[in-house]
């Protein structure tokens, strides 16, 4: 079975901008602010479609479920597919947000899963913030009179990103960003989005999101305190010329990051993985002659059936590969 590219779906955001064409060559529609792009979904809001190859127009919880030994290899095939893969650009402000885990997604936000979701920033513009948890001493009372006086940020941890930042962001994590982030994302297959603030947006945009502030005080953990981005352990054993560094092993997913000048072999031999390219151009090559080249922008899912799987990078290229646990 051959890898698979999906067709992106391009969502304007009031928060978004430009730079998802600028740095990550999606097809952008003329003006307008876009903020993300949906690589890699089976949810219903949207289910990602092949894009090329065999199984072109293919939806894929078909895929999935047509040819599960093929993309899941030995591992319990899920239903329907347990993660979502996007890019999002942050040009303005993205809402004051939590996401509830497994147990309370079902009651507060009508979704069958929590969102647990990592981070890895691709640029940022030196005005850049990140908001990620509660500050030490910041309880539900604090967190309330904060929300009454506009005060939010007040009460939340925050840095100034860096290109290469990971963030992992539990279920139950207050988190925000601001002023310019570029950013690759991996999370549970769900929309479970609770908006504690929303900056106090004018007219239309503010009807049009509304909060749920209830909701989100009752998915916060309390207990989580400030999260800083993670640091990397690295990994041992790759093949050919590259660094590989391991930046999340969750319940959910396993997200590696492998910073290449040249060949290398794919450490996932037999399992399904997801490549997010982030930056520079590297070929995807496979067994049965398959050759794909990749740039910045660009989201394969190899099935674990693919054999000799290899990247081959003509020049320095940072990849995401990320694995079901």
């Amino acid at each position: 079975m051959q890898p698979l590219v999906f067709k992106p779906r391009l969502l304007p955001k009031v928060w978004g901008g430009r730079r998802l064409h600028e740095a990550l060559n999606k097809p952008l529609p003329a003006g307008g602010a876009w903020g993300e792009s949906w690589e890699v979904s089976a949810h219903p809001g949207h289910v990602s479609e092949v894009a090329e190859g065999p199984l072109a127009g293919l939806p894929l919880p078909e895929v999935c479920r047509a040819h599960a030994r093929e993309v899941f290899g030995d591992a319990a095939a899920p239903d329907p597919f347990p993660l979502l893969f996007k890019y999002l650009e942050v040009r303005g402000r993205l809402s004051v947000q939590v996401h509830p885990d497994d147990g309370r997604a079902p009651q507060l936000a009508g979704e069958p899963r929590g969102k647990t979701e990592a981070w890895v920033v691709i640029e940022a513009d030196p005005e850049a913030l990140v908001y990620a948890g509660l500050r030490p001493g910041v309880g539900r009372a604090e967190l309330e009179e904060a929300l009454a006086a506009g005060r939010v940020t007040e009460c939340l941890h925050s840095f100034s990103p860096r290109p290469g930042d990971c963030l992992f962001l539990r279920a139950g994590t207050v988190h925000a960003a601001t002023g310019g982030v570029l950013l690759a994302e991996v999370q549970q297959s769900s929309d479970a989005t609770l908006r504690l603030y929303d900056w106090a947006r004018p007219g239309a945009e503010a009807a049009a999101r509304p909060l749920h502030i209830p909701q989100a005080l009752a998915a916060i953990d309390w207990d989580a305190g400030p999260v800083a981005p993670v640091t990397g352990r690295p990994l041992d054993g790759l093949d050919g010329d590259v660094r590989g560094e391991r930046l999340v092993g969750c319940d959910y997913f396993r997200l590696d990051r492998f910073r290449a000048a040249g060949a290398f072999r794919s450490p996932f031999a037999g399992r399904l993985s997801v490549w997010m390219v982030l930056d520079g151009r590297a070929d995807l090559c496979a067994g049965g002659g398959y050759r794909r080249p990749c740039r910045a922008g660009d989201t394969v899912l190899v099935p674990a059936a693919a054999k000799a799987v290899e990247w081959q990078a003509g020049g320095p290229a940072t990849l995401l590969g990320v694995t079901l646990p």
